[in-house]
């Protein structure tokens, strides 16, 4: 992100907290789920790695949701206080329920390594947690997984427990019931071998698991695409090519996928190898495949405008029609001895596959302008309105002074963004260097890549690990 960028986003969170705002801070380790009928992205947990462990003998986890308006303005709603959920961390969440109005929360560490594997039930219509009683053999606590829902069933397959190298991963295949509340046991007759911190997206009642890690340094080529049919309960691999060899994306893992007009867009990432100790940045930032022909491209963004496509992993991907949500998560072009955690969200609007924009978001921060296409959010019967929500005259209100001071902050800046440019060079972007599709399981297939970062970081994170997680919450 660029000084201006940074600088805008801080002052905006300062006039925030001047009225009052919530504003949530820095996480890696989150989940979010998105309500269609309330137009909110639920973020829940997670931890922030720049603060000291948790002093309190039963922590909590966060939880907040971002809800969008009609007139297009972002707000956060802290639940934090109402929810009360322990503190975790890689676990995975859905909504489920008969009415689908309930989140579901599942797997992932906690703060307290020894508490059974509950299933919290989180009510968005009373903002209320509960610990329903389930039937069943509850699977072993794993983190590592995604998850879909599907007619109130929630996939989680594979997982992984441990970190750094000593680590064991999963292949177990276990369905949960949100309405009738049990756990089942899914077929495992040709499934992929056990991986974590994979992708897995629903499309038209198939699953299409993408990426992740198989062993310590080793990673699922993206020419790999297993498929879960749900319906017919099968297994299959398909073979995933490339219309160039220039935009065939690196093996990753802690990366996002969503669904966007009938492609899959997979985000951020990192990769490592014997040779590096130390992660770096995944070939090709974004992504896309398309789910008729299983063909990767890279999209095109609008070239006017200065887009914002930072390099992330742990982060969390959200789809709200043709709007892509980027959440917090680690930057991976960022030597350890630096403040890694993403402290934003961006959006990125595939309005027009040639027209695509990104930019960064805050409370009050509209989604549109003028200049780009209105995102296209899924339609509800739901005519609830925010009580939160201030009126209209207020929000112009706001918008207005927020616009004199952040000119007024900005000039004040000015000298120090000037400064910071002359010193600021040679950064090194993801995706430079051509791809072969041909040698993803070749250790030295990332070398020339590798090169880019060596020079730049090596010095500074040999002696580092990728996270800095609480002692008592190990890292993957």
């Amino acid at each position: 992100m660029s000084l201006n960028h940074y600088l805008i986003f801080i002052i905006t969170l300062c006039i925030l907290n001047v009225y009052g705002q919530f504003v949530p801070e820095t996480r890696t380790g989150h989940s979010a789920v998105f309500s269609e009928s309330e137009k909110k992205v639920y973020y829940i947990g997670g931890y922030n790695s720049n603060k000291s462990e948790p002093t309190e003998p039963n922590p909590i986890s966060d939880f907040f949701y971002l809800s969008i308006g009609n007139d297009d303005f972002f707000e956060f709603t802290d639940l934090t206080s109402q929810a009360k959920l322990p503190l975790t961390v890689f676990h995975v969440s859905e909504l489920g329920g008969a009415n689908q109005d309930s989140i579901f929360i599942l797997e992932g560490a906690h703060w307290n390594a020894e508490e059974t594997n509950y299933v919290y039930r989180f009510d968005t219509k009373i903002n209320q947690l509960s610990i329903p009683v389930v039937k069943g053999k509850a699977p072993s606590m794993r983190k590592g997984i995604s998850s879909v829902s599907s007619e109130g069933k929630i996939y989680l397959f594979g997982g992984q427990i441990g970190s750094g190298n000593d680590v064991t991963f999963f292949n177990n295949f276990d369905i949960f019931d949100t309405i009738n509340l049990n756990w089942q046991v899914g077929s495992l007759v040709n499934s992929p071998v056990g991986r974590s911190f994979y992708t897995a997206t629903l499309v038209n009642g198939v699953i299409y698991y993408i990426g992740g890690r198989t062993q310590v340094n080793v990673y699922s080529p993206l020419t790999e695409i297993y498929q879960y049919d749900i319906v017919a309960n099968t297994w299959s691999l398909k073979k995933a090519t490339a219309v160039d060899a220039d935009s065939m994306p690196g093996s990753r893992t802690a990366h996002s996928a969503v669904l966007i007009n009938g492609k899959i867009v997979i985000y951020g990432g990192f990769f490592s190898s014997a040779d590096t100790p130390y992660n770096i940045p995944a070939k090709k930032t974004i992504a896309m495949l398309d789910v008729n022909t299983l063909v990767w491209s890279i999209p095109n963004f609008d070239i006017r405008k200065e887009n914002l496509i930072p390099n992330l992993a742990f982060h969390t991907g959200t789809a709200m029609g043709t709007l892509m949500l980027i959440a917090f998560g680690n930057f991976t072009d960022i030597p350890n001895s630096i403040d890694q955690t993403n402290k934003v969200i961006y959006s990125f609007l595939f309005g027009n596959p040639s027209q695509i924009t990104s930019n960064v978001i805050s409370s009050f921060v509209k989604v549109n302008s003028s200049n780009n296409p209105k995102p296209q959010l899924p339609t509800s019967t739901s005519n609830k309105i925010n009580p939160q929500q201030p009126s209209s005259l207020s929000k112009v209100v706001i918008v207005g002074v927020s616009i004199v001071s952040v000119s007024v902050a900005l000039a004040i800046f000015a000298a120090i963004s000037v400064a910071y440019k002359r010193k600021k060079k040679n950064q090194v972007q993801s995706g430079d260097v051509l791809n072969n599709p041909n040698n993803e399981n070749n250790e030295k297939y990332h070398y020339e890549y590798q090169q880019q970062y060596t020079s730049q970081f090596a010095s500074q994170q040999s002696q580092q690990h990728y996270t800095r997680d609480p002692p008592t919450i190990e890292s993957p």
